[in-house]
């Protein structure tokens, strides 16, 4: 089981840190799952070639050029493949297309990667970590920053489930 310590630090891989290089399906997996990975303790993180079939006939993401993906990909499969507990795919695709409308895939996720590590340290640690004010807030922004506070809400709770868990066991 991961420490609080260990969530205060985590690190969402940003854009720069995907390969520039375009990945057939099972290397894709591998980098979603290596990034993914470090949630599988608390919330469920599968994520298979199937679903990733299933995102491209859903139009989440487009199809790929020549059986490759792109870092485009890999940042809408890293978003939906850590929101899906929280929302059904219907209302992901509303909420990036709705997103979409004002900004590249690469900013949006970009400040996805930035709220997400700032909602974990402010759900970890809030004596540290104060909730920023919502004031001056895009409805993007505020659309974020509300699915990952849901989701760093969601690993907290779990994680302080088993820690009592364990602690009872002792």
């Amino acid at each position: 089981m991961k420490t609080r310590e260990e969530y205060l630090n985590y690190h969402c891989p940003r854009w720069e840190e995907f390969p520039d290089v375009e990945l057939y399906a099972d290397q894709v997996l591998s980098v979603i799952q290596r990034h993914v990975s470090f949630f599988e303790d608390t919330v469920e993180m599968s994520f298979t070639s199937n679903m990733i079939n299933n995102y491209v006939k859903q139009k989440i993401v487009k199809p790929p050029i020549n059986k490759k993906y792109d870092r485009v990909h890999l940042s809408y499969f890293t978003v939906v493949c850590l929101l899906k507990s929280l929302f059904s795919i219907s209302e992901l695709c509303n909420g990036i297309e709705f997103m979409m409308k004002t900004s590249t895939v690469k900013d949006l996720y970009g400040i996805f990667c930035e709220e997400l590590e700032k909602a974990i340290k402010t759900v970890f640690a809030p004596d540290k970590f104060p909730k920023a004010p919502d004031k001056d807030c895009t409805k993007e922004l505020e659309i974020i920053r509300a699915a990952c506070f849901a989701f760093a809400s969601l690993v907290y709770t779990k994680h302080v489930i088993k820690e009592a868990t364990e602690d009872n066991k002792e």
